[in-house]
C-alpha cells in the first residue's frame, strides 16, 4: 500500500475519533444529513492531513490535497470504505461477510478486495444509512431484510440469530447505463438470430417466462425486452418486491411495490395482492419482477384472462425445472386446487420459456428457449433454441442455436409480425 493510501486510512481513523469525542456515535453520524457531516468533518480534516503529511515526509500539490480531503469526507458522509465500490461502474455486486472480509463481482468474476471497516459498528452504521429511506427495519425480531437503497442498489442484510455469528450483506447494484443490444451480443449473451426471434415474440404478444439462477441475467433480459420491443403506447403494470426493472420515465408505466407489515403486524402488501390489483388498473401487459410464492397461481390466472404479452421471472435451472417450480409455487396456499387445473393454466397461459445460464467463465448466456404442452398428463418440452458446446483452440465455445423445431405459435408470429417464412430453417 502506498504512502498516500496509508495517510488516507489514518486520516479517516483520526477524523472519526475527533468526531466521537464530541459525543456522537457511529449511529448518530449515520442519521446526519450529508451537509451536516461535511460541516462537522471540515473542522478537523485540514489539521489532521497537514500533521500526517509532515510525519510521513510526503509533499502534495494543493489540488491533490483538496481531492484527498473530499474523498475522506465523502466516505464518512456516504457509505464508508465501500463508497468507491458503489461508484465503480465495473462492480456489479458487493458481498460483505464481515468488516474485514469484502468481496466484489466484476465482469462475472468474484474477487476479494483490499478494503475493510474498522469495526462491526462502522459497518452497521453504513447499512443503517442505506436503510434510512426504505421504511424497513433490521433487528432481532426482523433479522433479515431486502430493500432498495438510494441510488438503486438492492441490499439484502442478515444478522444473528439467522446468521451464525456475524452479520452479512449482499449489495446488488443497478447498472446506470442499461446494457444495449450490442453489449449483449458482444458479451455472447445472444446472437442476432436469437435477438430477432425474441423481437418477434414480444411484438406478437406472447406470454414469456424468463428463468435462471441468481445473477444469471434474468432481469437484464426483461429490461432489454421492455426497452427495445414493446410499443411506446402500451400501458405496462410492473410489480416487484424491490424496484429492479429500469424503464424510461416517458413510458406509460404503473409501478407497484410490495410493503412489509408494520411493527403492529399490520399493513403488509404482498405480491399476490398486487397481482390481483393489477387487473383493475387497465394494463396492456403485466410484468412481474419475480414469482417466488403463492402469487404464481394468481399470475397464471391473470395471463389466462386475456392479458397477452405479460412477462415474469423465476429461479430455475432449465425449462423442465421452471415448469416444476411454477407448478409447486402455484399450489402453495391453494388447498382446494387440483394440480391438473394449474397445469391447464400453465399450458394455455405461457407461450415461451427463456432460460438464462451463468457459465463457469462468468459469461451470462441464453441457454434454452422452449415451448411446452401437456399430453396425457405428461409435459412435453420442445427446444426452439438450445445451447451447443464446441472446443476451438483448446477453448470452450458456447453458442445458442436453432434446433429446427417450429413452435406451435408459428401462426401467431406469422399473422402479427413480419417474420420470414424460412426463419426456422437451419442453414447447411
Amino acid at each position: 500500500m502506498d504512502k498516500l493510501r496509508v495517510i488516507k486510512n489514518e486520516a479517516n481513523r483520526l477524523l472519526k475519533a475527533n468526531i466521537f469525542r464530541q459525543g456522537l456515535s457511529i449511529t448518530d453520524i449515520s442519521h446526519l444529513e450529508q451537509g451536516q457531516i461535511e460541516h462537522l468533518a471540515g473542522r478537523y480534516i485540514d489539521k489532521i492531513l497537514i500533521k500526517l503529511f509532515k510525519q510521513n515526509r510526503v509533499s502534495i500539490e494543493k489540488e491533490e490535497l483538496d481531492t484527498l480531503k473530499q474523498e475522506i469526507i465523502t466516505e464518512l458522509a456516504g457509505f464508508g470504505v465501500i463508497d468507491r465500490l458503489l461508484k465503480d461502474p465495473t462492480v456489479s455486486d458487493i458481498l460483505i461477510n464481515s468488516p474485514n472480509q469484502i468481496y466484489i463481482e466484476r465482469m462475472g468474476r468474484i474477487e476479494k478486495v483490499n478494503v475493510r471497516f474498522d469495526n462491526p459498528g462502522e459497518l452497521s452504521a453504513v447499512i443503517e444509512r442505506m436503510m434510512m429511506k426504505s421504511n424497513k427495519r433490521l433487528n432481532a425480531s426482523s433479522p433479515f431484510i431486502d430493500f432498495r437503497a438510494e441510488g438503486g442498489a438492492r441490499v439484502t442484510a442478515v444478522i444473528p440469530p439467522i446468521s451464525a455469528s456475524m452479520p452479512f450483506y449482499c449489495i446488488r447494484k443497478v447498472l446506470k447505463d442499461i446494457l444495449s443490444i450490442e453489449d449483449l451480443k458482444k458479451f455472447g449473451t445472444l446472437d442476432q438470430k436469437l435477438l430477432d426471434f425474441l423481437k418477434y415474440c414480444v411484438k406478437a404478444r406472447l406470454n414469456i417466462l424468463a428463468s435462471g439462477s441468481t445473477g444469471a441475467g434474468k432481469t437484464t433480459l426483461i429490461n432489454l425486452l421492455l426497452r427495445e420491443f414493446i410499443p411506446q403506447d402500451e400501458r405496462l403494470v410492473i410489480i416487484e418486491d424491490t424496484q429492479e426493472l429500469v424503464i424510461e420515465e416517458s413510458r406509460h408505466v404503473v409501478r407497484l411495490l410490495t410493503r412489509p407489515s408494520s411493527i403492529e403486524r399490520k399493513g403488509e402488501v404482498t405480491l399476490r395482492d398486487l397481482v390481483r390489483l393489477s387487473l383493475h388498473l387497465r394494463p396492456d401487459r403485466i410484468i412481474v419482477g419475480e414469482v417466488r410464492g403463492e402469487e404464481a397461481f394468481h399470475f397464471l390466472h391473470v395471463i389466462n384472462t386475456g392479458h397477452e404479452g405479460s412477462m415474469c421471472t423465476i429461479h430455475a435451472t432449465d425449462s423442465e425445472d421452471t415448469l416444476n417450480r411454477l407448478e409447486m409455487l402455484s399450489l402453495m396456499g391453494q388447498a382446494n386446487v387440483d394440480y391438473k387445473v394449474v397445469r391447464r393454466f400453465m399450458d394455455s397461459g405461457i407461450d415461451l420459456i427463456i432460460n438464462m445460464t451463468r457459465l463457469p467463465s462468468g459469461q451470462r448466456i441464453i441457454s434454452q428457449v422452449s415451448e411446452f404442452n401437456y399430453q396425457n398428463d405428461r409435459c412435453v418440452i420442445n427446444d426452439i433454441f438450445s445451447l451447443q458446446r464446441k472446443v476451438r483452440d483448446d477453448k470452450e465455445i458456447y453458442e445458442t442455436k436453432l434446433t429446427g423445431y417450429v413452435p406451435a405459435f408459428w401462426d401467431k408470429l406469422k399473422i402479427r409480425t413480419d417474420i420470414p417464412d424460412d426463419f426456422f430453417d437451419i442453414a447447411e
